[in-house]
């Protein structure tokens, strides 16, 4: 079968912004997702997979839910009990944003716990992108296992 997927290794984060007052809108992104994001839109007829480890908690599951819906699947990846992802805000002072991280112990991180997991959901894939930042996250040894899987 000839390989025609498109897939995307990294951490999605829940993302707040727009504060307007107390408010803040809340979505997901991530360099690795925006990118598979607009790989998709520019070729929907190519599946495509976001590679990544997930909590199992309301936020991952939104997460999870809102790729399913945006025609993206998660493969073979991890969803390990009692992780969850991590999460940044955007702020602006004039027209120059900031961002603040929290991502310590973010379950993406985990992305490279099941060798043979991670090793399928990268099976028949015509595209496989990662960033700086996903090796980043991951210890030696599971960046060891990343680069071995592609």
């Amino acid at each position: 079968m000839a390989a025609k997927g498109i897939a995307s290794i990294g951490e999605c984060m829940i993302e707040l912004s727009g504060q307007t007052g107390d408010s803040w809108r809340m979505g997901f992104a991530g360099d690795t997702f925006n990118t598979l994001w607009a790989l998709h839109a520019l070729s929907p007829e190519h599946p495509a997979t976001y590679v990544s480890a997930f909590g199992d908690d309301p936020f991952s599951r939104d997460q999870i839910a809102f790729f399913g819906q945006s025609g993206i699947g998660i493969g073979n990846s991890p969803v390990i009990a009692g992780a969850r992802p991590g999460l940044y805000a955007i702020t602006l002072t004039g027209a120059e944003r900031a961002f603040t991280y929290w991502r310590s112990d973010a379950a993406a991180r985990q992305l490279a716990s099941d060798p043979v997991a991670l090793a399928k959901s990268l099976e028949n894939q015509a595209l496989v992108y990662f960033s700086g930042i996903t090796l980043a996250i991951l210890d030696e040894a599971a960046r060891t296992t990343l680069l071995t899987a592609i």
